[in-house]
């Protein structure tokens, strides 16, 4: 009987090895970030939209940054042909939570021709940006300055669905990446839709769409790049643009990086535009990395509710350090600090990957300390 039970499981082994091989071009990849932070959101200031004394209390707790875990892989199709895909999920580790294919997942093909994709991505705005963020994915993001007016009326720096997108082969160290956005906000309501669809299609019939370009040059120590982005009907009756610049370099150590940009826009109740620049740099010395960012957001032409037009600028700055305790494992801590200007409404963890986090109020001075553990597979 023995004998019997140990030949059925050599060929029950030997019938699923194929099934198992079809699949073992998967790779499992993900991060896990996880923070202590200490936010002081100036309590002495109403919160965002309200009048009168007292904010938000000074807080302590745990944050999950940008945590995620994802799937991806390939298939070569011959001919220099290869079929690709990925499906990342974000990770709430300090929630309990997370959703499904939540980040960038698509699938696509990849040759000679380049790379297409098509499914949820990031624009080439943002890939742009986040190429010198020396804290991204923290309460220090440079996204709670760059790439967005603090009133929330119109942002970039985004992940967007219904996302079509193309990459250049590498020439000599230059490519291009474009993105076209079939549906904004994929919201199946009868808002902004055609009265021919029907029920149910929500912004399908193309009424919110979006483009991104970007040109990067990298090849050595040096790196140049450009990225422009056109919203139409990202609210209604609302369009808006961004041009952004990018330049870094490496020397002896220090990496250094500059980035400036100019948002303008139209809507249904007043025109916005302003410009903001960031200064990035950090020194690598053994398994210490020190970093430092500064950030500026100019004054917008945004109408207050008052008639108040302008003083609504911000600026950011942070201090830290990173220390490897492996090329998977790091600790880290930074300080930050944003100082509003009297309409301004700038604030802290304001990029969607940070959970818990967010703190701005108007003409606020929000404050936070945080030390974290961040690990990669």
């Amino acid at each position: 009987m023995m004998k019997k039970t140990l030949i059925a499981l050599a060929i029950a082994s030997a019938v699923s090895a194929p099934a198992f091989a079809a699949t073992s071009n998967v790779d499992i990849y993900g991060v896990l970030n996880l923070s202590v932070n200490y936010t002081d959101p100036d309590a002495n200031q109403p919160k965002l939209g309200t009048t009168g004394t007292g904010g938000q209390d000074t807080s302590f707790g745990l944050a999950s940054n940008a945590s995620r875990i994802g799937f991806k892989g390939a298939e070569d199709l011959g001919g220099g042909l290869a079929a690709i895909w990925q499906i990342e999920s974000g990770l709430n580790i300090d929630e309990q939570s997370g959703t499904l294919a939540s980040r960038n997942s698509y699938v696509g093909l990849k040759g000679g021709f380049g790379t297409v994709l098509m499914g949820n991505h990031d624009t080439p705005m943002k890939l742009l940006g986040r190429m010198v963020d020396n804290f991204a994915d923290t309460a220090a993001d440079s996204r709670n300055i760059l790439g967005a007016i603090d009133t929330g009326a119109t942002a970039f720096d985004l992940r967007t669905k219904n996302t079509v997108v193309y990459v250049t082969p590498n020439w000599s160290g230059f490519t291009m990446t474009a993105a076209y956005v079939a549906d904004w906000n994929n919201t199946s309501t009868t808002s902004n839709v055609d009265s021919t669809l029907g029920k149910g299609e929500g912004l399908d019939n193309n009424s919110a769409n979006a483009y991104s370009l970007n040109g990067v040059y990298s090849n050595g120590p040096l790196m140049l790049g450009a990225a422009y982005e056109n919203h139409n009907g990202f609210t209604s009756n609302t369009n808006s643009e961004m041009w952004r610049l990018v330049a870094g370099y490496d020397i002896a150590g220090f990496k250094l990086a500059g980035l400036y940009e100019v948002m303008s826009g139209t809507g249904s109740t007043s025109a916005q535009s302003r410009d903001a620049y960031g200064l990035f740099a950090s020194y690598g010395m053994g398994a210490w990395t020190f970093k430092a960012n500064y950030l500026n957001a100019n004054e917008s032409d945004y109408t207050q509710a008052n008639g108040v037009k302008g003083n609504d600028g911000a600026d950011q700055w942070t201090i830290g350090a990173d220390y490897s305790l492996s090329k998977r494992t790091i600790v880290y801590g930074f300080y930050t600090a944003v100082s509003n200007d009297t309409y301004g409404g700038y604030g802290l963890g304001n990029n969607s990957a940070v959970s818990d986090v967010t703190v701005g109020n108007l003409g606020s001075s929000p404050t936070a300390f945080s030390m974290g553990v961040k690990h990669s597979f």
